[in-house]
């Protein structure tokens, strides 16, 4: 497919939207990458000017400022940046105790994992809906299937992307828009990540990936036309599992497990 627009990817200085910008760009696709990681922003459109001689603008913007959304928007109006892939990528994670952490913790992950999500579709839709063929990808994670005890804030913020996308998808099937939504299970992104993951046992470790392998499987998803891209096979054989036990059973052991290795304490 001839993609003639940009793909905007939020949270993109690191982490799976920065493979994600890699893997577009390598298709020959112009990247607006957004971040609050300036030095991180550079980096990646050095890299990827350099390896894929396209078109990368970066916009350092903390995505948590509720006007930060509508900001992306007039940036790409008054350079004439017309968006014909939006990749809502932006959030955190932890794990912990929900009763122990911090309620500014609590709020800034709602916010950052949900807020300019919902604010970016929104207002970028009319500008997709002007390409024959236009992307939205939100990300999920295979918390967003699962009660997880020991990060709660963050599965429930998962599940509610989930459940937002599918039925946007829906909405939208007539249009020139489709909506993917990517459930990964973990990625290897940074030393606290990669940490958790080692900790975690060796389930954690056999379905766990690296970013640019996710990236590989989302872009082709999303290509394919995928309402639901899950990346690799480990991560849908522990989705298939996770559905055949009991939930009680389900909610024990990713507790049991998640408590062993609770980063907040």
């Amino acid at each position: 497919m001839n993609i003639q627009g940009y793909c905007l990817i939020t949270g993109a200085s690191q982490g799976i939207g920065r493979a994600l910008a890699h893997e577009w760009a390598s298709k020959g696709v112009s990247i607006l990458a957004v971040a609050i990681d300036d030095e991180g922003l550079h980096s990646l459109k050095q890299d990827l000017v350099s390896k894929y001689k396209v078109s990368c603008q970066i916009l350092r913007l903390d995505l948590l400022k509720h006007q930060s959304t509508q900001e992306i928007l007039d940036f790409c109006l008054s350079n004439k940046i017309k968006i014909q892939i939006l990749v809502n990528n932006v959030g955190f994670g932890y794990s912990g105790s929900f009763e122990k952490s911090d309620i500014d913790f609590d709020l800034d992950l709602v916010k950052l994992n949900l807020f300019p999500m919902m604010q970016l579709t929104k207002l970028f839709l009319p500008h997709l809906k002007e390409f024959d063929k236009s992307f939205v990808l939100n990300m999920g994670s295979l918390g967003s299937y699962s009660t997880v005890p020991y990060k709660a804030l963050y599965s429930a913020s998962k599940a509610f992307i989930y459940s937002f996308s599918n039925a946007i998808s829906y909405e939208l099937k007539e249009s020139s828009v489709q909506v993917s939504v990517s459930c990964p299970p973990g990625v290897y992104t940074n030393a606290e990540v990669v940490g958790r993951i080692k900790a975690s046992g060796t389930i954690g470790k056999l379905t766990s990936l690296y970013g640019g392998s996710v990236a590989k499987y989302i872009v082709s998803g999303m290509l394919d036309g995928k309402t639901v891209i899950i990346p690799g096979k480990g991560a849908k054989i522990l989705m298939v599992l996770s559905k055949l036990l009991p939930s009680f059973l389900n909610s024990w052991a990713i507790a049991r497990n998640m408590k062993k290795h609770s980063s907040a304490n």
